[in-house]
């Protein structure tokens, strides 16, 4: 219980922080990108700007050559040559036909590449976007239209750049954090551990010291029994102290199985012949009560673990399955082998159990019925024990049941 309470403080808040971080690197990515294809439209603006201001002059005078580019450098940053170098553009005359183009200083880019591009920006009839990897931006006056294109490779670079950094720089932190948070969880989860070692003591101390005062009242009530036959007010001590003993043992067994001591016993042993033995001590219940027991086991499987632990675990579910079932009903064992894994499958006819019921019955002294329970001699401990024996052996036990004709305990056991 510990361990499960641990490891979910430990998912609960990595899953805070891993999103946490996810979100801070998506947002980061995206106004990244936001910024760089803003600059990467300045950058087009800019040079539009400056090519319509050269198409402007006067007819007297002779233009500076639009594919040198040689624009006059008067209040001109230094970087603008290096951006007029990753411009491509083409224009088109009011017939639509190329009056020029240029591939800027881009050895990648053809003339039908771009007026591939140019004819694809045309269709989407969009002043701004991106084409093929590149920004364009559509622009129309009464006689020309005119595309420009800008390689945006450079910020793209960047920008994955930053995004690597980002996530590597994040991921070293998140397993930082990870250690400081396994660390921490000790440290919370401490008192809880302490509490539950204090009431495993108790629970064992306590048993232990109501074993002997049971034994004599046991002993004393049966010498009295030997004189005095027949007496009622005998026959309910006695009664009551079989019922107190079962529930002193009870709670030994799962101190034992609490503390993990079972495990050192472990051994390999013959699990078909175990389980069919255990059975048979049952043959005879199903003859007085007239109800149908079958067994249907795999011979010559084996398993590693404590032989002991698991006669009580078919123990308790047989008995569980007899307890429940309906009048004449039918009780079915099998054990099968699945690759690696034993499989142990008790199968009664009854009532069945409650969904709701079945998300508690592993639960210690949780009872379905309790009325029924009382009857019965149960304290709602013997499927506790079950799970914690199947546990021990890093096993898996689950419930099915319609809650009106049947129920199901299905064991995986893993192999030696």
């Amino acid at each position: 219980m510990i361990k499960k309470l641990q490891h979910r403080f430990i998912f609960i808040t990595m899953s805070c922080i891993s999103f946490i971080f996810a979100l801070i690197l998506l947002v980061l990515n995206i106004s990244v990108n936001y910024s760089a294809r803003q600059q990467g439209f300045g950058i087009l603006y800019q040079y539009e700007q400056r090519m319509q201001s050269h198409q402007k002059t006067p007819q007297n005078q002779q233009p500076p050559s639009i594919k040198d580019a040689d624009f006059p450098r008067i209040n001109k940053p230094d970087n603008h040559w290096f951006n007029d170098m990753r411009i491509s553009y083409v224009i088109y005359d009011s017939d639509g036909n190329i009056e020029e183009l240029s591939a800027g200083g881009n050895p990648e880019m053809t003339v039908e590449t771009l007026t591939t591009m140019a004819e694809s920006v045309l269709a989407k009839a969009r002043n701004t976007g991106s084409q093929s990897g590149y920004l364009y931006l559509l622009s129309n006056d009464a006689n020309r239209t005119s595309i420009y294109f800008l390689d945006y490779s450079p910020e793209k670079d960047m920008s994955m750049r930053l995004f690597t950094l980002c996530l590597w720089v994040g991921l070293a932190g998140i397993i930082f954090i990870l250690i400081l948070v396994i660390f921490l969880s000790r440290l919370v989860t401490m008192p809880v551990r302490l509490a539950f070692e204090k009431q495993k003591q108790f629970v064992a101390d306590a048993s232990h010291e109501l074993k002997t005062p049971l034994t004599i009242i046991t002993a004393n009530a049966e010498v009295l029994e030997s004189s005095l036959s027949g007496n009622k007010w005998l026959g309910n001590i006695l009664e009551q102290s079989g019922r107190m003993k079962k529930l002193i043992n009870n709670l030994l067994d799962l101190a034992r199985l609490d503390s993990g001591s079972q495990s050192q016993d472990f051994a390999n042993f013959d699990l078909s012949r175990t389980v069919k033995n255990v059975c048979l001590s049952f043959e005879s219940l199903a003859y007085e009560y007239r109800k149908t027991l079958l067994i249907e086991v795999d011979p010559a499987l084996t398993l590693h673990g404590n032989e002991s632990a698991i006669k009580q675990l078919v123990t308790i579910l047989l008995d569980n399955a007899f307890k429940y079932s309906d009048e004449k009903g039918t009780i079915c064992v099998r054990l099968s082998s699945h690759g690696e894994k034993r499989e142990l499958l008790v199968h009664n006819t009854g009532l069945g159990i409650s969904a709701e019921d079945q998300k508690r019955i592993f639960e210690r002294f949780y009872r379905s019925d309790a009325s029924r329970s009382r009857e019965s001699g149960g304290y709602g401990l013997g499927l506790s024990i079950a799970e914690a024996i199947v546990k021990t052996h890093k096993g898996h036990i689950c419930v099915k049941s319609d809650g009106q004709t049947y129920t199901d305990f299905f064991v995986t056991l893993p192999s030696p």
